[in-house]
């Protein structure tokens, strides 16, 4: 369980603003990660194996990318979310006792840029609008889901 001790490094070293960048209440966790499952897993599933293809609601558009040459993909996070200016739920994923284990964290898109730069430890994580009306996942074999219609993937086309 490493990730977490690795956001709060970034945090100290880049003087990211707290009211910016904070880990959510743990009171308020399984419901973020609840409501997120509800919404985009198929049969409200695991979050985890959702994202190794296939393991979406049927009715959501869901596109993938390899992003193994652009590992910095995330700088067109403003360009892809609607409403880029408004912080997003993160959900970082760790392991306990070799089960998935997530971090729950509120981030504004240029800090969430910046963590996603400087974390080495990086496994799967998850990008979720605050209405759960979409969702972004990068899993550890190098390819993002991009679930819901209202995400503009056309920065990629250039």
């Amino acid at each position: 369980m490493y990730i977490r001790n690795e956001i709060e490094e970034v945090i100290k070293e880049h003087h990211i603003d707290r009211s910016k960048c904070f880990e959510c209440s743990k009171t308020t966790y399984g419901s973020i990660i609840k409501k997120t499952e509800q919404a985009f897993v198929l049969h409200g599933g695991n979050i985890h194996w959702s994202n190794m293809g296939g393991g979406f609601q049927k009715n959501l558009v869901c596109r993938t990318r390899n992003i193994s040459e652009d590992r910095m993909w995330v700088t067109k996070l403003p360009d892809i979310i609607p409403e880029s200016g408004k912080p997003v739920y993160v959900l970082f994923e760790d392991t306990k006792n070799y089960q998935p284990k997530y971090w729950v964290y509120e981030m504004c898109i240029p800090e969430l840029i910046c963590m996603i730069g400087e974390l080495y430890s990086l496994y799967d994580f998850y990008i979720v609008s605050k209405k759960f009306d979409w969702l972004i996942s990068e899993c550890h074999e190098d390819i993002v889901s991009f679930v819901g219609d209202s995400l503009n993937l056309s920065c990629f086309e250039k």
